[in-house]
């Protein structure tokens, strides 16, 4: 295996070719990053994407600019008028029972009654679905609400029980308690208990993703997980069909620190990556020792 940084050539920015970086169409980097692979008619790498200037800091012409890490099975091609090519060997040495800091872009989709929906929107969706059944207020609601129709149900209609059930829901994480020291109204309320809610999901998700991939999230002297999400955003693509048909992923940067518990596994979780959206710069777990 190989691990790659691909950034942009200086002489390219000199060019007049330098606007055909896609930098905001994920299907267009994707095909751009696999004509360094020109051998390979199946993609057999994964990647991320960041910012020169926050990777690279003040190295000579860095910019503003993409970079990209690489994991593949075959080195990319040095030789490129576009990309800067630099590249390593890439087998981490592990134990059982190994401490490492991780990076990790993923997209993060559970499937339920055969059907895949988005970790975040779930989460946010079912908390105000449950609100509005558990203080009756779904005769509010539109036939088919959309999630600011749900707030705007809860937070009209809403009462004293509502305020005691979301301040319940404060104080019961130990992320979100001490915003209650504040002077939240119930809209303020209301959201921290989404953001309680995503956080939970989130955190839910990748503890079973490491169950499946030889590892475990580690926890701090309060007994909390070590770990924090950042970052979650819509990624749109367009499928080239008939119709043009708009489809779209989302992805979320989650950090912290995990314990090795089955080395070939992990391994290959490094090497092929975890979760969806691998194509598109989601699943790359980057990680280094303390």
């Amino acid at each position: 295996m190989y691990f790659s940084r691909i950034s942009i050539h200086p002489n390219f920015f000199r060019s007049a070719q330098h606007g055909q970086i896609p930098t905001k169409d994920s299907y267009a980097v994707h095909q751009l990053l696999w004509k360094l692979f020109t051998n390979e008619e199946k993609r057999t790498f994964i990647y991320r994407e960041e910012i020169a200037r926050a990777q690279m800091g003040t190295r000579a012409g860095v910019r503003g600019e993409p970079v990209y890490y690489l994991v593949s099975a075959n080195p990319p091609v040095t030789d490129n008028s576009v990309f800067r090519v630099e590249n390593r060997g890439y087998q981490p040495k592990l134990q059982v029972g190994d401490n490492l800091l991780f990076d990790l872009r993923a997209n993060p989709v559970i499937t339920r009654n055969g059907s895949k929906h988005d970790v975040v929107m779930d989460a946010q969706r079912s908390l105000l679905l449950s609100l509005c059944k558990q203080f009756n207020l779904q005769q509010y609601l539109p036939p088919v609400p959309l999630k600011n129709d749900y707030k705007k149900v809860l937070i009209l209609h809403g009462d004293k029980d509502l305020n005691d059930e979301l301040t319940l829901i404060l104080q019961n994480d130990f992320r979100y308690a001490e915003r209650l020291q504040d002077s939240l109204n119930l809209r303020d309320k209301l959201d921290w208990s989404l953001k309680s809610a995503t956080d939970q999901a989130l955190e839910e998700w990748l503890i079973k993703k490491g169950n499946n991939h030889g590892f475990q999230l580690c926890r701090d002297e309060r007994q909390q997980y070590k770990l924090q999400n950042t970052g979650y955003c819509w990624h749109s693509l367009v499928k080239k069909t008939g119709k043009r048909k708009k489809t779209g992923f989302s992805s979320v940067d989650f950090s912290g620190e995990v314990e090795v518990t089955d080395v070939d596994t992990f391994l290959t979780a490094l090497f092929t990556g975890i979760g969806r959206s691998k194509a598109f710069g989601c699943g790359l777990m980057l990680v280094k020792r303390r």
